[in-house]
């Protein structure tokens, strides 16, 4: 298991040595990474592109480091008496044993090293380089990151981006301030001093679909489109969809929800589960990827709206990132984590830059995560030529907004976030 072990076991201090120094300063340095890191952290750091491809060369030098190990100390001529057939089948199934960790590292190395490339590889170039196409964050300022379910199920021929939240990570206060943007909101400023009339929700689409009009892309649109909103600027984004979710949920073995009322839904189309319609009393409950998908989006139920499920959408995500980071899961279930991800999450998020913010995530507490849902007054429910629409109040948002993203080290200040109670009413506009 160890090489030098069998020099020892030989009498052959020298050789012993030899193999059992350079054996043991790699045991250290494995325990002392593992000791002083976190597996999310660890993690992160070994999908580095530099990071993988280097140990996966060290494992194979490890692995012909203990085979000439093994095979030195059996065929050894200090020891006494042939070798017999017993002694053939033993050290061939010694050989084996030593031989599939280390085809088990590059097997599930190599796996995640596709599976990251296909993740982020709207983040880097055809040459490896980072593609910068937005602003990028400085030295100790805030990172800002827009989160965005998009609703596309095989028979929609429509991505409607119906979950939009705002991540913003403060390296020196070591907190995480979220915010959610209503999917109804209209006239939402482009950050170029125009002004996108319909539902924010297809703008991405609609910028996908007119190139001409958008050169940058549904993408950056979109996140110009959010950060003008809010007066910050959006650095990265990360989308995920329907199918994705479910997926990833089920692969970290699902998440704890503490329900703070009883939520009904008769209507709700079921997707991922066997009827129509979802229950869930007041409480703790352990969700499945469907479960944990149908109480983020449901807001038909009684005294639901928008609003209160943005609210609920927030909670999956605080809850999905405790299952992934808890108890050291998130190595135990990573093959099945990333077969769930590769096909479902794209981000433009800098490879180099995952140890940084997952040591910000590790450090921030449930305690230090602000969560705010923008709802009335910042926004007036009213009907439009694109139906029952959110007018933002432009001013208002950004004061919010100002205080949420403070300045770094600086405690962000929270906002009411609605509760569970009726919508008002839409107010008519005059028909022009």
């Amino acid at each position: 298991m160890i090489p030098g072990l069998g020099q020892l076991f030989n009498r052959r201090p020298r050789l012993a040595a030899l193999f059992l120094i350079p054996s043991l300063i790699v045991l250290v340095i494995g325990f002392l990474l593992v000791q002083t890191g976190s597996p999310a952290r660890l993690a992160a750091w070994v999908v580095a592109p530099q990071v993988l491809g280097t140990l996966l060369a060290l494992n194979w030098l490890v692995l012909a480091w203990r085979l000439v190990a093994v095979f030195q100390a059996f065929l050894d001529t200090g020891r006494s008496g042939p070798t017999g057939r017993l002694g053939i089948v033993g050290i061939a199934v010694i050989a084996v044993l030593v031989v599939l960790p280390h085809v088990a590292v590059w097997r599930y190395g190599t796996i995640m090293g596709d599976t990251f490339a296909r993740i982020f590889q709207s983040a880097s170039s055809e040459d490896g380089g980072v593609v910068a196409d937005g602003p990028v964050p400085g030295d100790g300022e805030r990172i800002n990151v827009l989160l965005v379910g998009v609703d596309k199920l095989p028979d929609r021929s429509a991505s409607l981006t119906d979950t939009m939240i705002v991540a913003s990570l403060d390296p020196v206060g070591k907190t995480v301030s979220m915010v959610s943007l209503p999917r109804d909101m209209v006239n939402a400023p482009l950050g170029n001093g125009d002004v996108y009339g319909p539902k924010l929700n297809s703008l991405l689409s609609f910028a996908e679909r007119n190139p001409k009009t958008f050169p940058k892309g549904g993408m950056r649109t979109l996140e110009d489109a959010v950060g003008s909103l809010l007066g910050i600027p959006i650095h990265y984004y990360a989308r995920i969809d329907f199918i994705g979710f479910i997926a990833m949920v089920d692969a970290v073995g699902g998440v704890d929800i503490d329900v703070k009322r009883t939520l009904r839904a008769k209507h709700y189309d079921g997707y991922g589960l066997t009827d129509t319609g979802f229950r869930l009393t007041k409480g703790i409950h352990h969700l499945t990827g469907a479960e944990a998908l149908a109480y983020a989006r449901i807001r038909k139920g009684a005294g639901e709206t928008d609003f209160t499920r943005a609210g609920r959408q927030q909670e999956v995500i605080v809850a999905l990132r405790s299952s992934v980071t808890s108890g050291g899961s998130l190595f135990w279930r990573l093959p099945t984590l990333l077969d769930a991800v590769a096909t479902t999450i794209r981000t433009d998020v800098p490879t180099a830059r995952l140890p940084e913010l997952t040591a910000i995530v590790d450090e921030v507490g449930s305690g230090d995560v602000v969560r705010v849902v923008i709802g009335h007054p910042l926004v007036a429910a009213a009907n439009t030529k694109f139906g029952s629409s959110q007018v933002p109040n432009l001013e208002k948002i950004k004061a919010v907004a100002a205080r949420l993203f403070s300045a770094p080290g600086t405690p962000p200040v929270p906002w009411p976030t609605p509760k569970a109670t009726k919508a008002p009413k839409p107010t008519p506009t005059p028909a022009s």
